[in-house]
């Protein structure tokens, strides 16, 4: 049975372009669309003013990625940290001529009349709460995933999205801004690779244990342990693809790799998941903290095997089983998709008729779902239907 992707039970529909609109509207001209949107919107009216809240690893991503925008302007700042806040004014005051305000509350920075929106990067134990206060003070809000760690925190997020429609809620998938995926999504549901039969993905590193600040990305209280915090990405595109949830999943897993150096981290640091969809189709991914640093260890991958070929995500090679046919590549090379995410974003914020999210909150309901999934599996090293954690204490 197709499994719903709301909690209302309504299916994203499959995506209709033909692929010359699509090819249209993704890559150099995704980028030339949105550029031009954000320059229309500051030619006509205000620059789309923006405060920053977490100004960590992936905030600063986020603030430089802004900074480079045009149509765009960071007003302030926030972070509990005094030297990340110091660092975020430094970064903006160098890109900008303007040291903007900085603040140790986010309360503050939302009741600023001179903020529009907000792009948000804190530890995921804050999420739910810093999301809804930024939907109340009426900010358009980019939101780091996951939007929660539990259901009923996306559930919440979604319905006070909802009751908002004159914001503009985007959720941090930056894939489903990389013109290479979203290429490559769209041939593989159109039927480029023929029925399909399973993917394989794996995220390998020798950098752990990677703590984030305070520890908080150790401790599964904060962080709802990999599958949710992180893996959520690899859900998403598997959700993106298949257009309906996983029936179940099994897994192991191993913590304590590193209790040596943390003897309070509880994240599991090794742990392999396989999912199953109700028409046998099978995902299985692997993540890793423990890998010696060596190539041959190392690194992300991302393939989807059909009937008739195979797509590397992580490459764009399009290979099909007919050996008479020419591999193709699809938007190969990288990809600014971070930048395009909050392109779209900005120019959203700053439209009177703003275009559909990349992701929408249910999206990352979905992706959400799906972690928690995995990692029960993972924590039982047993079978897990999918059925059990939707009555999971929300």
């Amino acid at each position: 049975m197709t499994r719903s992707l709301t909690p209302q039970g309504v299916v994203n529909p499959p995506i209709s372009w033909n692929r010359r609109r699509f090819l249209g509207c993704s890559a150099a001209a995704g980028l030339a669309v949105a550029q031009g949107n954000l320059a229309e919107a500051a030619g006509t009216r205000a620059p789309v003013r923006v405060g920053a809240i977490g100004i960590g690893n992936r905030g600063t991503a986020l603030l430089r990625g802004v900074l480079e925008i045009p149509g765009a302007s960071v007003v302030a700042l926030c972070d509990p940290e005094p030297r990340h806040r110091a660092r975020g004014q430094g970064i903006v005051e160098k890109a900008s001529g303007r040291r903007p305000e900085a603040f140790e509350d986010a309360r503050r920075l939302l009741d600023r009349k001179d903020v529009d929106a907000v792009v948000v990067a804190v530890p995921c134990d804050l999420h739910e709460r810093l999301y809804l206060d930024a939907i109340a003070a009426g900010k358009h809000l980019y939101a780091e995933k996951p939007v929660g760690l539990s259901l009923g925190e996306c559930d919440r997020l979604i319905a006070a999205s909802a009751a908002a429609p004159y914001l503009t809620v985007h959720v941090g998938f930056q894939r489903r801004s990389n013109p290479r995926y979203r290429e490559a999504v769209e041939r593989i549901r159109r039927g480029d690779l023929g029925p399909l039969v399973e993917a394989r993905a794996a995220w390998n590193s020798s950098n752990g244990p990677l703590t984030g600040h305070g520890g908080w990305l150790g401790r599964r209280e904060r962080s709802g342990d990999w599958m949710v915090e992180q893996a959520v990405h690899v859900w998403d595109v598997l959700h993106w693809i298949k257009g309906e949830l996983p029936t179940s999943a099994i897994g192991w897993g191993r913590r304590g790799l590193f209790a040596r150096v943390d003897a309070l981290r509880d994240v599991t640091d090794h742990y392999a998941v396989e999912l199953e969809w109700a028409d046998g189709f099978r995902a299985s991914f692997a993540q890793s903290w423990i890998a010696p640093a060596d190539d041959g260890f190392t690194g992300t991958t991302f393939r989807v095997l059909g009937e008739e070929g195979g797509l590397d995500f992580s490459t764009g090679a399009l290979t099909s089983r007919d050996r008479s046919a020419p591999r193709q590549t699809i938007q190969g090379g990288p990809q600014p998709d971070t930048r395009l995410a909050l392109e779209a974003f900005l120019a959203s914020a700053g439209s009177e008729h703003p275009a559909p999210p990349p992701a929408s909150p249910a999206d990352a309901r979905a992706a959400t779902l799906i972690g928690l999934l995995a990692r029960k599996a993972v924590d039982e090293r047993r079978a897990v239907s999918i059925d059990e954690v939707m009555t999971l204490d929300a």
